[in-house]
């Protein structure tokens, strides 16, 4: 049988069954994209529980609460009147941040004193205390430039110098590729690839090893001809799944898709041949289906935690950046953020060659392994007969 009909067989067992494994194909990376695009949707964390402990009771306090209550970062939920309820807030996750006005603060400022103002944050998630940091820095700067400015207004210093008198260096930040820095832009598109590698691994794991237990189908099939047609149609369907995510996640979350297309079509169509190369691998080594998918799914926690997609490789010590490199997300995770959000990325064809080769690698292994063991159930050994 031609290369070609195998590889229309095969498309037609994906698309054409009542139950069509190219559901799992394109839903599950479908699925994946809407799930943790509606998780990300709002961008940053908003709406921080917050407990605000005044002890000064003053004019100025109450400026400072206010201004913590008009950002959208923080709630406030309850203003205490003692250390012990602010700390039973934070204790029993009431709030997640609290805010401590010493006693004497507007005093203090008058007479040209410093006031520290406390700011306690539960780390158990690392994302409230990042967001409280960045935000309470701003907050207090802009509340010190404008309580500075008034003081100097009330010695007859015109607002202009008064201002630049107390705030004389200024900060100016540029963000580039990601200014609104969203969740949603630094993570979809990863998490996106990653729900294509499942599905590849569920639809392509047991299409070889379900062949030893049917050899009479394709007698006159070689080994590679079978291989190769169960690769491309994969291939091709998993590239259409690819593509078909990363439009959703264009449409519906906004994740901007600054990259040439042809970049974008060549990397997916990299990383799509890997990971079906490396699922036709352990099927042709797997003793039967249920291993055939098993064994390969151990390693897509692992994957997705060491591809560099939440945590830079750069920041990874010499085991961890080893590991790395096994990992086939590793090599479209960070590329392709680059692509979606800054339009180019200088690792782009490094990568693109590494995962063509591997492929290439488990492609030829795929073949060895199967044509062997294949061989060797079509004719099995003799049996010796004792006399």
């Amino acid at each position: 049988m031609k290369l070609t009909e195998i590889t229309l067989l095969e498309l037609k067992a994906l698309f054409g069954r009542k139950r069509p494994a190219a559901l799992l194909l394109f839903g599950i990376p479908i699925l994946y994209s809407l799930l943790f695009g509606y998780v990300y949707r709002s961008n940053v964390i908003k709406n921080i529980p917050t407990v605000i402990y005044d002890q000064d009771q003053t004019a100025t306090s109450r400026a400072l609460t206010q201004a913590y209550m008009d950002s959208e970062r923080y709630q406030v939920v309850d203003q205490v009147m003692t250390q012990e309820a602010m700390e039973q807030s934070l204790r029993e996750n009431r709030a997640q941040v609290a805010i401590s006005i010493p006693p004497r603060f507007a005093q203090n400022i008058k007479l040209g004193l410093a006031s520290e103002i406390l700011i306690v944050t539960n780390s158990v998630n690392n994302m409230y205390a990042n967001t409280v940091i960045s935000s309470s820095q701003e907050i207090i700067q802009t509340f010190s430039a404008a309580t500075g400015q008034k003081l100097l207004e009330g010695i007859n210093q015109m607002p202009a110098s008064a201002l630049r008198s107390v705030a004389p260096v200024k900060l100016g930040v540029r963000i580039i590729n990601n200014p609104t820095t969203s969740y949603t832009n630094f993570m979809l598109a990863g998490l996106m690839a990653n729900g294509v590698q499942i599905a590849i691994l569920l639809v392509a794991g047991p299409l070889l090893v379900r062949e030893y237990g049917r050899l009479s189908r394709w007698q006159t099939t070689s080994s590679t001809a079978l291989v190769t047609g169960k690769l491309l149609a994969c291939w091709i369907s998993a590239l259409g799944a690819f593509l078909a995510s990363l439009g959703i996640i264009a449409v519906f979350f906004g994740v901007p898709v600054r990259g040439n297309p042809a970049s974008l079509i060549l990397l997916g169509s990299a990383f799509t041949f890997l990971v079906v190369n490396i699922s036709l691998f352990f099927s042709a080594i797997a003793k039967n289906e249920v291993s055939a998918l098993q064994t390969p799914l151990l390693y897509l926690m692992p994957g997705l935690l060491f591809s560099g997609l939440s945590w830079p490789q750069f920041a990874m010590n010499d085991f961890a950046r080893f590991f790395s490199a096994l990992m086939p997300l590793t090599y479209l995770a960070d590329t392709l953020r680059d692509l979606t959000l800054a339009g180019y990325s200088p690792a782009l064809l490094k990568n693109i060659a590494i995962m063509f080769a591997g492929g290439l690698g488990f492609y030829l292994s795929t073949i060895f392994v199967f044509a062997q063991r294949r061989n060797k159930l079509a004719n099995p050994p003799a049996k010796e007969v004792l006399v």
